[in-house]
This record gives structure tokens, sequence and C-alpha cells, in this order.
């Protein structure tokens, strides 16, 4: 059967005082679903007459400062609200009052800095929760109870300084957590207990200078921690314990050094992003225990020279960032004597000198398992040497 869409306004009181003029909401239905929208109206409240068949309710863009209990009451088919970018400045469990069947509950971008103990308890079906960009300082053990089935949690952009032991104890199936631009200087494993069921992990642009080794020992379904634009200076293989982690971002830290232990544990690990971290020099032994590695980036670490044999055990090897380092040449035996069956470097912004050293690059594309190309930020590698030529638009002196 065709779903049917059909589309009406009508109007509708606010529940405000007696002279406020009435404001146009928006009803879109489906043959599986009835949506309600009144945002960036003003509205000072949620209005009163919202049809009880809705499945959806966007009220976003407003100036609703409070939510009185039994607001919602009558909405037990709602799945999704949306009240971003709003005035509300609390949480409490009286709100939601009604909305049995809600799912997704979007809080973003309001003046929020206090969740009242058991604040969502009245919503037993949430599965996704946003309150990025609010004033949260501090999460406390009693804020995410009875949402069980929660499994997304949003809390980027808050001024999050502490999360106290156990505090999402509670949500034994949350998959996704982002708690990015916090203010978190270091994180231990007690801020993660319970978390058994997480797979992704963002703590980027949080200060945090330091990972307290066991960390993530709670959170053996981690694959996915993105720890970009932080001040990590110094890394060792105990903050990996319990994590079984397929993708690392270590981008625009402070890291200088990479002990030959560092991944130890991380067997799985295919993605490793050590962008803008001024590393200087790089190693085979820096590589230890990455045999199943894809994508290794190391844009922009300051390096000018890449060892014979520095990429020997990673067979897996096929995206090579060394994109806006220092490089003047590249060795023909940085893969040793087995390369890998088909590899992608990223080669811009070097300052490559185009002579017979890269000859081996020409041949190698000629085989088909070699591929220099461009960067994010760069397109084909240049010539330093020949300023607005790419390499393989030159001569090299090849026989």
């Amino acid at each position: 059967m065709e779903k049917t869409h059909k589309r009406v306004k009508i109007l509708i009181r606010p529940s405000c005082p007696a002279d406020v003029v009435m404001v146009a909401a928006t009803l879109v239905e489906t043959a599986s679903s009835l949506r309600f929208s009144q945002s960036f109206q003003n509205l000072q409240q949620v209005p009163q007459d919202i049809p009880e068949e809705v499945t959806t309710v966007y009220l976003q863009g407003n100036n609703i400062s409070d939510i009185k209990p039994g607001t919602f009451s009558e909405l037990v088919l709602c799945e999704d609200l949306a009240l971003s970018s709003n005035q509300l400045t609390e949480v409490r469990a009286d709100m939601w009052e009604g909305l049995l069947s809600l799912k997704y509950l979007v809080l973003d971008n309001n003046k929020i800095g206090h969740i009242s103990p058991d604040g969502f308890c009245t919503l037993p079906s949430l599965s996704g929760l946003t309150l990025e960009r609010n004033k949260i300082t501090i999460i406390q053990t009693n804020m995410f109870t009875c949402i069980s089935l929660l499994t997304e949690l949003y809390l980027s952009e808050n001024p999050i300084q502490s999360i106290e032991s156990g505090s999402f104890r509670e949500l034994p199936q949350l998959i996704k957590l982002n708690l990015a631009h916090a203010k978190l200087t270091a994180i231990r494993a007690s801020m993660f207990e319970g978390l058994h069921s997480l797979e992704i992990l963002k703590l980027d642009n949080c200060k945090l200078s330091d990972i307290t080794a066991g960390t993530f020992v709670h959170t053996h379904q981690l694959n996915f921690l993105s720890l970009m634009d932080n001040q990590i200076s110094q890394l060792n293989h105990h903050m990996w314990e319990g994590a079984h982690l397929g993708v690392i971002h270590l981008k625009n830290n402070g890291i200088q050094r990479i002990n030959g232990d560092m991944w130890e544990g991380l067997e799985n690990l295919w993605l490793l992003d050590l962008e803008s971290n001024p590393i200087r020099y790089i190693s085979p032994q820096m590589w230890h225990g990455l045999d199943k590695i894809i994508h290794l980036d190391l844009t922009n670490i300051s390096i000018s020279f890449v060892p014979p044999n520095c990429f020997q055990n990673l067979p897996e090897l096929n995206r090579l960032q060394l994109g806006a380092n220092r490089l003047q040449t590249l060795h023909f035996n940085i893969f040793g004597s087995n390369h890998p069956e088909e590899v992608y470097v990223g080669l811009g912004g070097n300052p490559l000198q185009c002579d017979s050293r890269l000859c081996w690059m020409q041949e190698a594309e000629e085989e088909g398992w070699f591929h220099a190309t461009e960067t994010l930020y760069f397109d084909r590698p240049q010539c330093a040497n020949f300023p607005g030529t790419s390499w393989d638009d030159t001569d090299l002196g090849c026989v």
C-alpha cells in the first residue's frame, strides 16, 4: 500500500495569557505517522492542544523555559520529541509524564545545568538522548537511571568537569557516548563502569592530559575511540587494557615518542590516526603488534626521513598518509622485502626532490601495487625542485 501524505495547518492557542494571538502549527500525516511542528514561533510554553495521535513533535527554536507536569500526558504514541534551542534550565521526571513510547529526546542548545535525580525515569522506552551544548558541569550517579534501553547519549559541548564513579552504570545497552568538548583533564575506569555494550566513545577536545591505566577495562566492546585535540603527550600500552579497539584517533595532541610496546593488546586495530603530533622520528619498532592495520595517518608529524623497512611488519596496510611533512624523498625499501598487495600513499605537501631516487615509485605504480595520491589538504605530490610540477609528470632520469 502506498503511503499517503497529508499536510495541514491548524491554529493552536498556546497555554499563555488570553490576549496572545493564535499561531499556526503544521501537521504532516503519512500512512504510519503524524508529525506536529511548531518550531521558531517564539512560544513561551508547550501548546496544550497537540493531537493525541502524533508520533513526532518538533518544538525547537522557541523560548520555552519550563515544562509543567502532565504537559505530555496524552501523547502516549509520541516517539520523537525535539526541544532543541529553547530556554530550559533543568530536567525533571514530571516533565515527561505520559511519554511512554518516546524513543528519541532532543534537548541540545538549551541552558540545562541541573538534572534532577531520576530525571528521565518516566521515559522507559528511550533509546536516544541528546543534551549537547548545555551547561552541565558534573555527571552524577543518579542522572541516567531508569532508561536501560538507551543506546545513544550525546553530551558534547558541555562544561563537564567531572564524572562521578558509576554514573553510566545503569546504561547496559549504551553503544555510543559523545563527551567531546568537555573540561575533563583525566579519565579513569570508574567513569565508564557498566558500559559493557559501548562501541563508540568520543572524547575530542576535552583538555585531557592523562588516561589512567585500565580506563577501558569495563568497555570490552569498545571499537572506536576518538581523542583528537587534547593535551596527551605520553602514551603507554596500559591505557588500552580491556578494550578491543579497531579505531584510535589521536590527532593534534602533544605526542613526541612511541615505544615499541605501545600497541600491545590491540591486535584488532585497523585505523590509527597520529596526525599533527610532534613525533619527528619513526622506526619499524613503533608499529609492533599492528599486524591488522589498514589505515595509518602520519600527516604533519614533522618527519624528514622514513627509514628502510619502516612498515615491513604491516602486511595489511592499504592507506598510508605521509603528507605535510618534510620529506624530500622516499626510500624504495620502506615496506621491506614483502610490500603490501596494494597501498595508497599520501605525499602531498612535502618538499619532494624529484630525481632518480623516486624511480621506484614509477615502477611500482606501473606494477599496480603502489599509488602516490593527494592528501586531504593537498593535491598530487609536487616537486620542490620543479615548482608547479607533479612528481609523475617529471623526467626523473630513470633508466
